[in-house]
């Protein structure tokens, strides 16, 4: 009867794990709103990088981390804190070795597509470099087809995972 009872207890308790923490382990690797903006800029960064190397477009490269260089020392902050919340201790290491895929991934775009990707590229320096388009790296970034081939999954929030402000209404 006691090992009735202790079996019931420890299936109960594996049932409340389970149903508990599978929530937190999709949420943990999931990226939050910044961190994917994060994500979708390094998209771009690593295409913009390859097109300076391949495309012969350094000095279109070069204006364009010196204009947002601010802003990207918040993007590499952003990765930073996604890959040290999911990976840990292995951050560094993981996420060192999502920037080489993006730039791999560039790369192989660029050998695909030789002409039409310089020539993106291109249109991609011109615009941000724009001084009567106002706009951030990270939100130009976003709008770019390919943003999200990261491969790294966007956290969905809903009502009932979010807190309202005190007083605040909700839709």
């Amino acid at each position: 009867m006691q090992s009735t009872a202790l079996k019931r207890g420890l299936a109960a308790l594996a049932v409340a794990v389970t149903v508990a923490g599978t929530p937190a382990v999709s949420f943990a690797a999931c990226a939050t709103p910044k961190e994917n903006a994060a994500l979708e800029a390094r998209v771009l960064l690593s295409e913009l990088m390859v097109a300076a190397l391949s495309c012969n477009q350094r000095p279109s490269y070069n204006a364009v981390v010196a204009r947002y260089q601010g802003e990207m020392a918040g993007t590499g902050k952003a990765l930073k804190g996604y890959f040290a919340r999911v990976h840990g201790a292995r951050s560094a290491q993981a996420l060192n070795g999502f920037v080489t895929r993006m730039a791999n991934e560039a790369s192989q775009r660029s050998l695909a597509e030789f002409a039409a990707f310089c020539s993106a590229a291109e249109d991609k320096f011109t615009a941000l470099m724009d001084e009567r388009q106002l706009h951030s790296f990270q939100s130009f970034a976003s709008l770019q087809p390919g943003a999200s081939n990261h491969g790294i999954e966007a956290c969905q929030y809903t009502a009932s995972n979010t807190v309202p402000n005190s007083g605040a209404r909700t839709r």
